[in-house]
């Protein structure tokens, strides 16, 4: 084994040990990025090795992603399916005069729910106090202004650096 394949399997073990924390994984991560540096590893090697991992764990990711879907679009035809069934046994327990049903494996009741309500003019238009008014801030307008040098006491831009890193 090369000692690049070495390091993809270091990582991948480390990253995957659900019994770490977060700091600690990135812990030993740093630990053996280190001892790969003192045994005289290129890092350009250690960086390929790494983009490689990383390709992998976003195409896992995809897939599950994917997986999901499909779980996701089953368990929307039950839900569809249980919804219409549930829609016949009310209107053919109204048509029969059927209020309630004490069954070996299920008790089935019917009850009459609350009339829907319907409003009709736009919210502007409703009293104020049958309105419910919420915030929500503009990030957008407000990274603006402080890229134009405004002077604002209640937002800033952080001092922090992040960076991002392209894989292809």
């Amino acid at each position: 084994m090369r000692s690049g394949e070495a390091w993809h399997c270091v990582i991948a073990l480390i990253h995957e040990d659900e019994t770490l924390t977060d700091d600690d994984r990135e812990a030993k991560l740093e630990e053996s990025f280190n001892e790969w540096l003192e045994a005289g590893e290129s890092f350009k090697d250690k960086a390929e090795q790494v983009a490689s991992y990383i390709r992998h764990q976003e195409a896992l990711a995809e897939a599950r992603k994917t997986e999901a879907k499909r779980i996701q679009n089953l368990a929307k035809q039950a839900e569809n399916s249980a919804a219409r069934l549930r829609k016949y046994l009310i209107a053919q327990m109204v048509r029969s005069d059927v209020k309630k049903i004490e069954g070996t494996t299920v008790k089935i009741g019917l009850r009459k729910k609350q009339p829907q309500i319907l409003i009709n003019v736009p919210p502007e238009e409703l009293p104020a106090e049958y309105v419910k008014v919420t915030h929500k801030d503009d990030l957008t307008k407000i990274r603006k202004l402080l890229k134009s040098d405004a002077e604002i006491d209640w937002a800033s831009l952080s001092e922090s650096h992040e960076y991002s890193v392209t894989i292809r």
